[in-house]
Formats: C-alpha cells, structure tokens, sequence
C-alpha cells in the first residue's frame, strides 16, 4: 500500500538525507501539492495518498470515489489497484465494482446493487460477496464485468462471469490487499481482468458504440455497498515496490547483482529509493550491477513514488549472496555389499545447498545428494561432484574412491561352567579379503581385538557375544552373533527328615531346570531315580545322594537322610535338660507319619498352659512368660491327623531337669 508524503516523510528524511539533491525535491512536492482528481460520495473516505475507503463496516451505506476527468476508451489503458474486500467472511457484504459511466460522478446504490445498479449507460467489474439468489449469484465470492446497472447474472447485462475473485479460493473477506488489473487494448477492443496476477475475465466488446453510444469519453470510479451485512471496503491506486532479476542470475560472492525494477503503479513511477542492504545506496529505476563486499544475509529495501506525488510503503526484501560450496563426499573406502549409496559431505558457510550432478568416471552419471552407485567391482573409481546452491553457486571437486571388497566373519564360542574360562575363535569367511583387526564385544562391557580369545566369566548368565572384523582396506563386516551361556549347578536334596514306616515321602530338589541331568542314589523305595521330584517308601532309615549334571559338564551333589519309625506315632521323651548346652535342651515330640499337628501343649503342676504349638517340629525350651520354669513334672498333650487322614492324641508327662 501507498501512504501521503507526509504521513511517510519522516522515514523518508531518513533516506533521502543519503541522496544528495532529493531532499529538497520531495520537501518542494510536499507543499505544492494539490488535491488528488478523485470526487468522494456518501461514506467515501481517503484513507491515505491513494487509498480510500468504499464503506466502513456499517450497514445500509454506499460510497463512491470519481475521477473529475474523464477517460478516452478509443486509447488503451493499464489501471493498477490494490483492494480489500475485509475480513468477515459468512457474516461479510456487499462487494466494490469498478464502473465506466457518462452520467457524471453520481451516488450509486445500497446492498445487493454494488453502488453499480441502475446506472446506465456504464460497464461494470463487480466483486460480489454476498449470494443473492434473486440475481442468481453463486454461493462463492464472484468476479464479473455487467453492463448499463443489470445486475442479474442471467439478465443481457452479465458480459463475462461469474468467476471466482481469486483462482481456486471461493473467499476475497480474507483481511488481505489484494492485486486488481484492469487492461483495456484499444485497438482490440479487448478487455482483460486480473486478481493478483491471475487473469479471470477477459472481453471482446466495441465498448464504445455497444454500450455508450458512440461517446469515447468516460467517467471512471469504484463504487461499493453494505446492506444486512457489512465490511470494511477499500481500495488503492497501486503502488507496490518490486523488483526481480535476469533468470541467468547467480548470487554468489564477488558476482555482479542486477536488481530489476518490477513495480506496480496505477500511474507513472517517478522516483525511486533502493538501499542495497550493505550501506549502497542508488535513486536510479535499475541501481548498476553491484557486487557485495562478503557472502552474507542482507535486507534490501525500496521505496517508489507515483506522479501524483504519492510514496510506497518501503519493501524490506531479506537477500543472501551465497558462498561457495566446499565439495567432498564418501565414503571412501567403499565396502561392496555393505555400501550401496555414495554420500555428499559438502560444506557452505552461506546459503542452501540445492543440486548435486555425479559422474562416475565409466560415463554414468547421477543427480541427488545419495545416489545409488554403480560399483560392483573391487578397483579405484575416479569421481566427480559437482554442487550447486540455491543462490546458484557451484563448485565442482573429484577424488579416487577405493572400491573394497567387504570380509564376513564368523565365530565359535563355548558355554562353560562357572570359573571355567571360554575360548573363543574368529574365522573369516572370505580369505582373499585380508583382516586388518578384529574385535570381540563378550556382552558384558568387554572387549578384545585378537582373532582368538580367552575369558573367564564372573558370573552365570547369558552373554551375547558379538564379533566383527576391519579389513585392511578399512572395510567393516557384517556383525556375527556368538551367544554362549555360563552355568553353574547347585545340588540341594533337602532337610534331613522323618517318616512312618511304609509312609510315601515327596523328594525335591530345590534346584529345577530342563536342561540338567538328576540322579538319586541309591535308587532303593524310590518310584524313578532320574527326575527332581521322586516318591520314596522306606521300611528303615536310608541316606540318598544327589547328582546334577548339566550339558557343559557342570555338577554338584547333596545328601539327604530319612529316619523311619513305625507309626503313624508321637515319639516324645519323659525328660528334658534345657541347660543351654546343646544336648536335650528342647522338649519336642517326633511326629512320625504325620504331616500336620491340631496342638502340642504342655501344663504345669497347677494346670497352667505352659507351652502350646502346631509347628512341626516345633518344641518347647523350658520358659514361661519369658522366665525358667522350674523344675519338675509336666503333663503334655499332642494331637495331629497322619497321613492317611486319621486324627489322634497321646498324652503323658515329662520332667524338666536342671
């Protein structure tokens, strides 16, 4: 958008004071200046120099904005203006026309008529916001060229149209500026529409004879209006800064930079401003070539003024002029089978790196940053790379890649017994390819680099042993898995226990794996000497020996001893010596056959309860309520179910010794 001088005049000291003789020119505009040509009508405002507001977002207005001097149409014209149709959408309304008409620098209309309806002779470009289906409007913000007030798309009046303002956009209430051209080739009688450098709606029509009888000479305004709905309405007489380049051009440093003025003005551009961004200045249309002290990120700036003595707003543009790229890439040995893709490695200080071009040395080439190489075949390869930034700053580098065959490796290890060392052998696979070094990770935080190892692990578990080699050629092979385990056994056949005669009694061992080997002996009363948990009878005392044997060859042993009495039967003595001297020092009862007990109890001489369990085997130490009981004669009760189910007692007494 463009601004008054005035309005821009401080910012504007601030540039031109760099540009001798300027100054006083624009100083000289500024009060001589005198009323722009435009007749403003109802809620028509100036916003600014060149811009002006159609409707402030109230309902049930219109304004209109008249140029005082008519327009010849057997001349061709280039109009140039910026719009904003405001930022309400659904609840957004009307729309702005601009209008040809000979009856002078009237009103217009409200609402649906786009301050267009009624006025005839006239051609009107309307963009339409709102969906009137009484003139048959599509449902999207419309662009169209109407004619003499019709403003009924299916009426003689619609010339060209509806279009969408903005192509492939159904919404213009977007709060945005945008780009409106109007063309008119005379010669041709040829009219051209454009939205934001997009054509929408051209016409073929002898504007002059067809529609204003014979009259050339022309009004021309915007027009716009609110009903129901409303929005803030504007437009411009363009004034945008641009500028663009030769597409030969290349930014790179110590490379001349054509800046290209490529500025829209409703009216002539009569000066110019550019800050190159680096302390150069220039007021020319097109500043010379200029070549930039250093690579780097710059901010040019522009700003124009039209002949009406309007200035832009100033066009701040973000620039970088690139360095060069350094080249390299890899990776180089490259390992055949193990590589597929050669890789860029190239370095740039400024800029973006954008383009890679590879030629293979065989007359193969190939495009991209990782390309599939061609390589089959062990041998050096001379290759080229060429790389190209965004700014367009290429270098080109080459180097001998060595081509190398990849080793495989395997390797063996052995599952051990704990404290047993393990040793280890590496085997490549692939003789012709020399190994340079191996290297062994044993899966606890070890490593060794010989072919062949030897460790002793601390501890029993599962190692998952890894190993691979580097050739001479500095090619790594595939990884080989190597997995040993280190195991130890524990024979634990249980505590020495009782039974009845004839009674079956459940072994355990209290150590269970798959893998190990067990074995009970003698295999005397028992139901199958080879698994961890066999059923023994016994008619008299036995001692049994424990075996575990594990695949590596580990074993333990343990042993087990099962005292037998006759029963089911409590076995308890008639005296007790608790004298703390680890004879006699506890009055228990041996429950032969059986398993669990109801109650062991002991009374005093008085009767009072002393002592009372259910534990197996459980036994009284000759205290009571913490103290030592005295000695004498005690009577006891036990009473359990054996293990055929039956439940019985026996009582009697016992005598405490001290």
């Amino acid at each position: 958008m463009a601004i008054c001088p005035a309005a821009r005049l401080p910012d504007m000291k601030r540039i031109l004071c760099l540009v001798p003789g300027l100054l006083l020119l624009i100083n000289s505009r500024l009060t001589g200046q005198t009323q722009l040509p435009y007749i403003l009508n109802g809620a028509a405002t100036q916003r600014t120099c060149n811009c002006y507001v159609l409707t402030p977002d109230n309902q049930f207005i219109s304004g209109t904005v008249w140029n005082k001097n008519k327009i010849n149409l057997l001349q061709s014209f280039n109009y140039v203006f910026d719009i904003n149709l405001g930022c309400k959408d659904a609840t957004g309304a009307d729309g702005i026309g601009f209008i040809l008409q000979t009856k002078g620098t009237n009103l217009g209309a409200t609402g649906q008529g786009l301050g267009f309806k009624g006025i005839s002779p006239s051609l009107g470009v309307l963009i339409d916001t709102w969906q009137n289906t009484d003139e048959n409007d599509p449902p999207y913000d419309h662009l169209a060229i109407q004619m003499n007030g019709l403003t009924d798309h299916n009426s003689a009046g619609n010339l060209a149209g509806p279009v969408t303002v903005i192509k492939d956009n159904d919404n213009v209430e977007d709060c945005q500026w945008h780009l409106f051209r109007i063309k008119w080739d005379a010669a041709l009688q040829h009219m051209e529409v454009s939205i934001d450098n997009e054509v929408r709606l051209t016409l073929d029509k002898d504007l002059v004879n067809d529609i204003f009888g014979g009259d050339p000479n022309v009004f021309w305004g915007f027009a716009g209006s609110t009903g129901g709905s409303s929005n803030l309405q504007q437009f411009c007489a363009a004034l945008r800064p641009e500028f663009n380049f030769n597409p030969q051009q290349v930014f790179c440093d110590g490379t001349p930079i054509q800046f290209k003025d490529n500025s829209s003005s409703f009216g002539a551009i009569t000066s110019w401003w550019w800050d190159l961004g680096d302390g150069t200045l220039s007021a020319a249309p097109q500043p010379p070539p200029h070549v930039y002290p250093a690579a780097g990120h710059y901010e040019v700036k522009l700003v124009i003024e039209d002949n009406s003595g309007c200035k832009s707003d100033t066009l701040k543009a973000p620039f970088t002029v690139g360095s060069y790229p350094v080249v390299d890439f890899g990776p180089s040995p490259f390992c055949l089978n193990t590589h597929t893709n050669m890789k860029d490695l190239t370095t740039i200080k400024v800029g973006t790196l954008q383009k890679w071009e590879w030629d293979w040395g065989d007359g193969t080439t190939a495009t991209g940053a990782a390309p599939l190489a061609p390589f089959t075949t062990a041998g050096s390869r001379q290759v080229q790379l060429r790389v190209t930034s965004a700014e367009g700053c290429g270098s080109t580098f080459g180097k001998s890649i060595l081509v190398s065959n990849t080793p495989v490796v395997s390797g063996t290890g052995e599952n051990v017994c704990l404290g047993v060392a393990t040793n280890f052998r590496g085997v490549n696979n692939t003789p012709n390819v020399p190994i340079q070094q191996w290297n062994w990770d044993l899966g606890n935080g070890i490593t060794q680099t010989q072919q062949h190892a030897t460790y002793r692990y601390a501890d029993t578990g599962y190692y998952p042993v890894r190993l691979y080699a580097i050739s001479v050629e500095g090619c790594l092979s595939p990884v080989a898995e190597v997995p040993v385990t280190v195991t130890a056994v524990y024979a634990r056949a249980g505590s020495d226990t009782i039974v009845a005669n004839g009674q079956p009694l459940q072994l355990q061992s209290q150590w269970n794996n798959p893998r190990l080997q067990y074995t009970w002996s003698p295999a005397t009363g028992l139901n199958n000497p080879y698994i961890p948990n066999p059923i023994a009878v016994l008619h008299k005392d036995q001692t049994y020996h424990l075996t575990l044997l594990s695949p590596e060859g580990c074993h333990d042993e343990d042993v087990m001893n099962v005292k037998v009495y006759e029963g089911p039967e409590f076995y308890v003595p008639n005296a007790f010596t608790p004298n703390n001297d680890g004879r006699n020092d506890i009055f228990h009862v041996i429950a032969a056959g059986v398993p669990r007990l109801d109650f062991f109890c002991v009374w005093n001489r008085w009767g009072q309860e002393v002592y009372r369990s259910a534990d197996l085997p459980g036994g009284w130490d000759g205290t009571w309520q913490s103290q030592p009981a005295p000695a004498g004669t005690y009577v006891w009760m036990v009473q359990g179910v054996d293990y055929t189910g039956r439940r019985f007692s026996r009582k009697g007494t016992v005598t405490l010794i001290r």
